[in-house]
């Protein structure tokens, strides 16, 4: 028989368990942040013409 505890957390959705803690919110700001940095950083590089 489960707790309402854990019944609790297996009926939040994983967004509102990352607003609800916040270093899982600080986590996924740097994991964006990165992420569109090194996509846009990629980006920048290959638009630059060759010669």
């Amino acid at each position: 028989m489960a707790t309402d505890a854990t019944e609790r957390s297996e009926d939040v959705p994983w967004p509102q368990q990352i607003l609800d803690s916040i270093w899982l919110l600080a986590l996924a700001a740097i994991l964006y942040w990165v992420l569109a940095y090194v996509v846009w950083g990629i980006v920048d590089i290959l638009a630059v013409p060759m010669g």
